[in-house]
């Protein structure tokens, strides 16, 4: 018998099966496919399968499992009204966020989902990174996060990103199992072309990944293409060569047959200039790129500035050689506390102060 009861929201259908299984009690695929269409497909805190239940196995899953969700502690809406940051507590007390962000169509709206409590990765602009690691997030942390963002939307919640708080190749096989429960037609029923992950450059995941043939859209957190300056910036990238990183998208690109995503952090007169433009033609001028420009929200004295609209113009005019497309993607972090960990760090910094 289980030594421990299951979270409904972090499993698939065949783990469900599995799990009643090895506490005794009967339990076919459809079934679990009910169960979990219900709490998770229709949010419904009643797991009680629509179709002619057996007692037996109701019964059997509210002594064996539980399908609470996160507390909410605050949702914080933008000045611009486009997006919506919450954030949660986990039983044990940890704090987590996540982000409803509206897109470019009507009505409709993506996920931004945190990965971990903290980061390990201690990017230098990164509220998260200065927070530390504290644990992973557990699959069902994740869903749930994303069940209470897509129950309060106003809209179609069609796609989630794994680009909040942690690295998602950090924790990678409960961000893969998250992505499939997102995806699965008894979980969050989202396309699996609506799903992206973010990585800082993790190689042996990036290869695993490959490997595995996941059919989720990758964005690889770049920032800077100079050495030093990149480990300056992401001190994790002093464990990896450039170029190693190079191979492993590179790789990844021919299977993929897709354009590889490149995310830029953009930093006022840090990672602007000829020098990374021409690192960008050197490492990965072969391949069909696309480069998503992303401005840097960092509210501390001496802190990372965001670049000047003459400087990101000039910036847009170097990107230019290399023929790729160049998307300035909308941020949600210009308000105070409204980047990735901040609503976190105040909270746990006003606690500690307590």
């Amino acid at each position: 018998m289980p030594a421990t009861p299951a979270h409904l929201l972090g499993l698939l259908p065949a783990d469900l099966v599995a799990h009643m299984e090895a506490a005794g009690e009967r339990c076919s695929l459809t079934e679990a496919r009910q169960v979990l269409s219900r709490v998770i497909s229709e949010g419904s805190p009643d797991p009680t399968p629509r179709r002619e239940p057996r007692r037996a196995l109701v019964e059997a899953i509210r002594r064996q499992a539980t399908w609470e969700r996160l507390e909410v502690l605050e949702r914080v809406p933008d000045e611009e009204g486009k997006s919506v940051r919450y954030l949660f507590r986990s039983p044990d007390g940890a704090l987590s966020e996540a982000v409803r962000i509206g897109l470019h169509k009507p009505d409709h709206y993506t996920v931004c989902l945190s990965s971990q409590v903290g980061c390990a990765m201690q990017c230098a602009f990164c509220a998260t990174g200065r927070l530390g690691l504290t644990r992973n997030l557990a699959p069902w942390e994740m869903i749930s996060a994303f069940l209470t963002v897509r129950d309060e939307a106003p809209g179609r919640v069609s796609g989630a990103v794994f680009m909040g708080q942690g690295e998602p190749f950090h924790s990678y096989d409960a961000v893969i199992q998250t992505a499939r429960i997102l995806c699965n037609p008894s979980g969050g029923r989202v396309a699996k072309e609506n799903i992206t992950i973010s990585t800082v450059g993790l190689v042996p995941q990036i290869r695993r990944y490959t490997r595995e043939l996941q059919p989720y859209k990758l964005i690889i957190s770049l920032t800077s293409t100079v050495p030093e300056r990149r480990v300056e910036l992401l001190p994790v990238a002093g464990r990896t060569d450039l170029a190693e990183l190079a191979s492993a998208i590179r790789d990844y690109a021919v299977i993929a047959q897709d354009r590889v995503t490149v995310a830029w952090v953009v930093l006022g007169g840090v990672n602007t200039g000829d020098d990374e433009v021409e690192g960008l033609r050197v490492l990965l001028s072969d391949l069909p790129l696309r480069i998503n420009l992303i401005d840097v929200n960092d509210p501390r004295p001496g802190g990372f500035r965001r670049a000047s609209p003459a400087e990101l113009g000039e910036f847009l005019n170097r990107l230019q050689v290399l023929k790729v497309p160049v998307v300035r993607r909308y941020s949600v972090g210009k308000d105070q506390d409204s980047a990735c960990g901040m609503l976190a760090g105040r909270r746990t910094q006003g606690e500690m102060a307590r």
